[in-house]
């Protein structure tokens, strides 16, 4: 059976701060962000592509998909996974959504988002 939006977006578990609210607000701008490209950019054709980066199957085959934030600027702010736990790892540090959708559209798109490098 093919993943859905709604599917997918019901399984996001968001692992946000309780130390500072400062954090927490540009966390909670992340994970807007992360729905609206998932909604609007990625849509159900898609989304294979977005979990086999996430989970390491093109399939929703894992209970809980598992957003986690950082504080990455710069190059090394793009998107990182841990795919074995399902968890995707979000720079807090994009200050609109366009520019949170170019570079993960981007990313995903280039051959590294489909590399491993390690198991």
């Amino acid at each position: 059976m093919r993943p859905t939006v709604p599917g997918v977006l019901s399984r996001i578990k968001y692992e946000l701060s309780d130390h500072s609210i400062t954090l927490r607000c540009a966390e909670e701008r992340i994970k807007e962000y992360l729905e609206i490209f998932i909604e609007d950019h990625i849509g159900d054709l898609g989304l294979p592509k977005l979990l086999q980066y996430w989970t390491a199957s093109n399939i929703l085959v894992v209970p809980t998909l598992h957003v986690s934030f950082t504080s990455q600027e710069g190059a090394g702010r793009c998107p990182f996974v841990n795919s074995c736990i399902a968890q995707l790892n979000l720079s807090r540090m994009f200050v609109s959504c366009e520019e949170f959708v170019h570079e993960f559209k981007c990313y995903l798109n280039s051959g590294e988002a489909q590399e491993f490098d390690s198991i």
